[in-house]
């Protein structure tokens, strides 16, 4: 930053003060609604839409913003703003009424049919979509995520990292919770959702799954919004670099959250671990685009490992036994081929947002049923490609070529935030493929946040 970047002025620098002081509050808002409410994937109707609620805010001044300011805002967000277009037609168009003669030809409308046949009725005008009413949901959960994306995009450097420390100090609230959470395993307040692991730390979410995720995605953020903090004082005073600087604090919420993976015992988590305990070194080992020493990533890569050794020897039972037992596991790998097959069948258009429990429970052979609720396919790909066909899967595509494309730009930069974005986002990425993270609104905003980091313009001109 510094000289380089008083040349340039970009439309966040000309927005009016009251707007530039108004949008990381509205950002604030929009994160710690997400992280209260926005923990459970359903039966929270209620909390999700305080979260959207508290969201329309911050977008409607960031679409306000984007029209007024114009084509050069416009022009440089014009891939991942069309890919975030994409995204919101595509349940609007699953809604759209459809006349007899045209949703009747479509693939998997048999059953539908069948049922009009059986029941006498007349053939009406029906949306695409096989749960029109969960499709809307879908549509109003991506509200929040939109909107704190288009917010990040806006905001000055100094602002992001506030609002980076502001996940943190939320996962490490979630940390405290969990305490009373272990403490107290029958259940009880410290759970705040009815549906939840009983038993294990789950944080802010109902699922340990979830909770494992979040801290994963954030060790690498932390790390880097703590090394911007020190990166002033470790220019002007090379003895500040390395073990005075405040990359500690940082280092201490990784430390935290990689005992916590032991507690929690989330499969997935503890396949991530090594992965973002990776991406959190290469972040720290730099800082500003600079080599800043070895010193203090060593020292936290030999806290980590005391650390794990620690959770090995202590509850080494427990963590054997969620991977020995692996009846969820093994459930979703028998499965994913009814699953698959069910997708093919709807394609090209897919059977609709949020319809993954209609179209399971009719493919679902009796071998697989039990008394335990298959909600999500546990693969989030494989459910997208379900529910949108082939529309989804190329929206995908695009979001992974822009994604791509903007990660190599931050790794080339020196914004160690926007590094540490992408590195959160994979993260998500890799647990969707047995999981559906992104499914839960909380994670969902995180997401969008570290791609809205990764939209800014100003790593470009660092």
């Amino acid at each position: 930053m510094g000289q380089g970047q008083a040349a340039h002025s970009s439309p966040t620098d000309r927005a009016s003060p009251r707007a530039r002081d108004l949008l990381p509050f509205l950002a604030s808002l929009v994160i710690g609604a997400a992280a209260l409410f926005g923990g459970a994937s359903r039966e929270n109707a209620l909390r999700l839409a305080i979260v959207e609620l508290a969201a329309l805010p911050l977008l409607a001044l960031t679409v306000r913003r984007a029209l007024r300011e114009g084509g050069e805002r416009l022009t440089r967000l014009r891939v991942p703003l069309t890919i975030l277009a994409l995204i919101g037609v595509v349940p609007l168009l699953q809604l759209c009424p459809l006349p007899p003669g045209l949703w009747t030809a479509l693939p998997g409308q048999a059953p539908r049919l069948e049922a009009l046949r059986l029941a006498h009725l007349p053939t009406p005008w029906l949306p695409l979509s096989l749960d029109p009413g969960e499709t809307g949901r879908m549509a109003l959960a991506l509200i929040p995520p939109a909107a704190m994306f288009l917010g990040m995009a806006s905001l000055r450097p100094g602002q992001t990292r506030a609002l980076t420390w502001l996940w943190i100090a939320l996962a490490a609230a979630g940390l405290v919770v969990g305490l009373a959470q272990v403490a107290s395993p029958a259940g009880g307040p410290a759970y705040p959702y009815a549906t939840t692991n009983l038993g294990s730390l789950v944080g802010l979410f109902a699922n340990r799954n979830h909770e494992a995720g979040f801290l994963l995605a954030l060790t690498p953020l932390a790390t880097a919004a703590a090394a911007r903090r020190s990166d002033l004082s470790s220019r002007q005073d090379a003895s500040s670099r390395g073990w005075g600087d405040g990359r500690w604090l940082g280092y201490l919420f990784v430390l935290a959250a990689m005992v916590a993976l032991g507690v929690i015992r989330s499969r997935a988590g503890l396949v991530l671990a090594p992965p973002a305990i990776a991406a959190t070194l290469a972040v720290g080992a730099r800082v500003g685009g600079r080599r800043s020493g070895w010193g203090p990533a060593a020292a936290l890569a030999a806290a980590v490992a005391a650390a794990a050794v620690a959770v090995v020897v202590s509850g080494l039972g427990p963590i054997v036994d969620r991977f020995a037992s692996g009846a969820s596991g093994e459930f979703r790998l028998q499965a994913w081929p009814y699953i698959a097959a069910a997708a093919r069948a709807f394609l090209p258009l897919g059977s609709g947002l949020g319809s993954f429990d209609r179209v399971f429970e009719a493919v679902e052979p009796l071998s697989l049923v039990a008394p335990a609720y298959f909600n999500h396919a546990h693969n989030d790909y494989l459910e997208l490609w379900l529910e949108t066909g082939w529309i989804g899967a190329a929206i995908l595509a695009l979001f992974a070529l822009w994604f791509l494309a903007a990660s190599v730009r931050a790794w080339r930069s020196g914004d160690d935030l926007a590094r540490a974005a992408s590195a959160g986002v994979v993260l998500l990425l890799a647990q969707s493929a047995v999981d559906y993270p992104l499914r839960t609104e909380a994670l969902a905003v995180l997401f969008a946040f570290c791609c809205g980091l990764l939209a800014s313009p100003d790593h470009r001109r660092r």
